[in-house]
């Protein structure tokens, strides 16, 4: 492996983990207590949040692995060997499919569908509480893994070469 994809490799571990502690959070707390706040507090929390993460480092963070994960899956086919090249075309592929495309699939229409009611209605307090609440988080739990085990085994794969 070259020093450059060793330095990328070691980056997206860092990465890959930032961004598994941030849906690691969603998940663990930050969800139930906006299911928590009474009346519309927790819903339009969301619609906010989900705004304002919009000009956030995380979005840098979780769009910037896109390309990476790519480079980190091609380079590994191409120029691996054995079990670290393995690892690191998972690693790769769970970020694009377990994290990216879960988002992109699951996650952002949730979001959208929120967003587009208005926080007191009724619609937006059935909908939050029958579906969103349960889907999201379970999607985000899906997400957290996904980038947990990415940077477990781009961690792995680094030690092992």
């Amino acid at each position: 492996m070259s020093l450059w994809f060793i330095s990328l490799c070691a980056a997206s571990v860092i990465a890959y983990a930032v961004i598994g502690g941030v849906f690691l959070a969603f998940s663990d707390f930050l969800m139930r207590s906006f299911n928590r706040v009474t009346g519309q507090g927790g819903i339009e929390s969301m619609q906010i949040l989900n705004v304002e993460i919009m000009r956030s480092v995380f979005m840098v963070l979780f769009i910037g692995l896109v390309p990476v994960s790519l480079v980190i899956i091609v380079y590994a086919a191409l120029f691996g060997e054995g079990t670290p090249r393995l690892l690191l075309m998972l690693a790769g592929a769970l970020y694009l499919v377990g994290v990216f495309a879960v988002t992109a699939a699951g996650n952002v229409p949730l979001n959208n569908h929120l967003a587009a009611l208005a926080a007191s209605s009724s619609e937006a307090q059935d909908f939050w509480t029958k579906r969103y609440m349960t889907r999201w988080v379970s999607l985000n739990t899906l997400r957290t893994i996904a980038c947990l085990l990415a940077s477990g085994m781009t961690l792995a794969a680094l030690v092992m070469r």
